[in-house]
């Protein structure tokens, strides 16, 4: 027994450990185990003509509401009530029935009593019924047949006896029992009485550490078994491809794999056997193509900080010539949830759509989803496209998925005022036949009056109106902000008059910039008839508010009554802020006022108001072209240089980072830019 007994000491001290099913596999491991647990020889066939003319018949479990329903499970006939089965020349023994017979045996005495009319029954008979109590988990029969046939052997002089076979259909049924420890006894029994296991039994002690979650020890019986020169079979391989798979080494399955099919194809395995290695290479191909999907299903599952082997494993198997078929990918793209995991998704997407056989909506769907939590809208916006072009068609939550990454690319072009690129993103959304809602719209609209963009602001103004979309407050507060920033008073008023002709309440901002639009106008007095009918409609006007009104009156060098507005705060019990004063001192030094700017300076200075180096320059230039006198050293040090607001260019390189866009794009042609004249009436 050299290099057995000392191997499976070690291999069985653990207790047993309930796994996880592995689910169907291309060879099926536990009824391939359990077809190999009495060997190979003739004396182990499923059906044997005895000298006496008794027939064995196989059976698998002993418990009738476990009755195997596939032919195959049996050899042989078999009677409706399992009695035994009496032809004219010779007489079958029903071997389930047998077993059957056993139920209430718990002891070696007590199997005498049942078992002392077939002291003939050859040893296979045996085999197969410790087999089928093995299945049927009814280890203390197991143990009383197998003490009653270790007491035959003294009694008979060896004519019946516990062989190999009987040991290995033994150790199977504790196996399938999960009492490991009494496996122990039984392997200390085989060293006793001298018998040499074979590669069943080697497979037994394989699937035994698999069981017991020691999946390394599994693959050092594989190396145990090569030492001894013993040909491992299909179940062995099958076997420590699974061992693999418990250790979620899937690179290790794939290499294991790619040996084995050299080695097959280099005529080293597969030679004077009765196994159709042909067949067993593809079942291996189809298993090692499912446990590398699993572990990565597992990898992806564990986070993102495996995305690459994952990436590296799919490069591998391309290498070994696997070929993985839509349901694989379809699978392992489920998998994908997290943000970084937009990698695999979107390699697997476009392995599938190059593989010609079809992708489930819903996975398109979720690849979409996916690509917008990792902040690739553009790429999302691609898969959509392709469901346009090359199907599945779109369904309601395809439309609702891509429409709200246009509202995050809207959004987010609105923030920084990239007009351009929302109006492509409207266009893209009425190319593909996706309906934009005023939200889409409002941030175009919003965008470019950011930008000062007038005639781009009327001509989405239009368009939105055409696409019978009716526009909200926010859409005529961007409208009149542009026209503000472009100084179009009039057609601003008139704006003002439509929205209140169909009943838009205006709000704060609205009146803050018509306050702005008559101011630039010089009504002075108009803006006091807004501020009151704001007062009236429950709105109280805000420093911005009379921000809006000085910033007017300085743009339109109207310095007094930019002074009289600075006043009037105080009435409204509005206090001034950074932006007042600057406004109103650039407004004071244009208006030849230098005194004046002066002393509102050291003003702001005194309420500890840091003002910008703009305002300081404007105190001492207009002192130095009106010729007033002034102590400089009052000011104090001239205030740094305000960063500036990021220019239009940066603002457009962030947005295409954002958004995976390509920065040399032309998002807008110039002929777009001519917007139609702006109706009073347009509804």
């Amino acid at each position: 027994m050299c290099g057995f007994s000392s191997k499976v000491k070690l291999y069985l001290i653990c207790q047993p450990k309930r796994g996880n099913s592995f689910g169907s596999c291309s060879i099926p491991l536990a009824l391939a185990l359990e077809k190999e647990a009495i060997g190979s020889d003739k004396d182990s066939a499923d059906e044997v003509i005895l000298s006496d003319g008794i027939d064995v018949v196989k059976e698998i479990p002993f418990d009738g509401s476990n009755e195997p329903t596939d032919n195959k499970e049996y050899v042989g006939k078999e009677k409706e009530d399992n009695s035994e089965l009496v032809e004219e020349k010779s007489k079958k023994v029903d071997v389930r029935a047998l077993g059957l017979s056993l139920e209430f045996a718990k002891t070696a005495d007590e199997v005498e009593v049942v078992l002392k009319d077939f002291a003939d029954l050859p040893l296979n008979v045996y085999s197969s019924m410790l087999r089928g109590l093995g299945v049927d988990k009814k280890v203390d029969i197991v143990m009383a047949v197998y003490e009653w046939l270790k007491r035959k052997k003294i009694e008979t002089d060896g004519t019946i006896y516990p062989n190999l076979y009987i040991y290995n259909s033994l150790l199977g049924a504790l196996k399938q029992s999960h009492e490991f420890g009494l496996m122990e006894m039984v392997v200390k029994d085989m060293e006793d009485e001298g018998v040499i296991p074979n590669i069943v039994t080697y497979n037994i002690l394989m699937a035994i550490h698999l069981e017991q979650g020691r999946s390394k020890e599994a693959l050092n019986v594989l190396q145990v078994m090569q030492n001894m020169g013993l040909r491992p079979t299909p179940v062995t391989y099958s076997t420590a491809l699974l061992a693999y798979r418990r250790m979620e080494d899937g690179n290790g399955a794939l290499k294991f794999f790619v040996e084995v099919k050299e080695r097959y194809q280099n005529g080293e395995i597969g030679k004077d056997t009765d196994d159709d290695w042909d067949s067993e290479i593809i079942k291996f191909e189809n298993f090692i193509v499912r446990i590398c999907y699993q572990v990565m299903r597992r990898w992806l599952v564990k986070g993102v900080h495996l995305t690459k082997d994952v990436m590296d494993l799919l490069t591998s198997m391309d290498g070994a010539g696997l070929k993985p078929g839509r349901v694989d990918h379809e699978k392992l793209v489920w998998a994908c949830t997290q943000e970084g995991h937009y990698i695999v998704a979107r390699e697997l997407y476009n392995r599938i759509r190059e593989g010609g056989t079809g992708i489930s909506l819903s996975v398109c769907n979720h690849v979409i989803w996916l690509l917008g939590k990792a902040k690739k809208w553009w790429a999302a916006l691609e898969v959509y496209e392709d469901l346009l072009d090359k199907g599945p068609k779109p369904n309601n939550l395809s439309n609702e998925l891509v429409i709200s990454h246009f509202n995050i690319l809207l959004t987010a072009a609105r923030k920084r005022g990239i007009w351009r690129w929302g109006v492509r993103l409207l266009n893209k959304m009425e190319e593909k036949g996706l309906k934009a809602g005023s939200r889409e719209w409002n941030a175009v609209l919003v965008a470019c009056s950011k930008a000062a963009e007038t005639s781009a602001a009327v001509h989405i103004f239009h368009r939105m109106v055409e696409n019978g979309e009716k526009p909200t407050i926010l859409s005529y507060g961007a409208l009149l902000s542009a026209l503000e920033k472009g100084k179009l008073y009039e057609e601003a008023i008139q704006v003002w008059d439509h929205m209140i002709k169909v009943g838009i309440q205006p709000n704060l901002y609205a009146y803050t910039i018509i306050a702005s639009v008559y101011i630039g106008q010089g009504k002075s007095d108009t803006v006091e008839s807004v501020m009151r009918e704001m007062v009236k409609s429950g709105i109280e006007p805000t420093v911005v508010t009379f921000n809006a009104i000085i910033s007017g009156c300085a743009r339109n060098g109207m310095g007094s009554t930019a002074f009289d507005w600075f006043h009037r705060m105080k009435i409204w019990n509005i206090p001034p802020n950074e932006i007042t004063y600057e406004m109103l001192i650039e407004a004071l030094a244009i208006d030849a006022k230098p005194r004046l700017a002066y002393e509102l300076y050291l003003r702001a200075l005194s309420e500890e108001l840091i003002l910008s180096s703009k305002a300081y320059d404007a105190v001492l230039e207009s002192a130095t072209n009106y010729g007033a006198t002034i102590d400089i050293a009052n000011l104090g040090p001239r205030p740094p240089e305000k960063k500036k607001h990021v220019k239009n260019r940066k603002h457009l390189s962030e947005f295409c980072n954002l958004a995976d866009l390509p920065r040399r794009s032309k998002p807008f042609e110039k002929e777009e830019l001519q917007p139609p004249q702006l109706q009073g009436d347009q509804e």
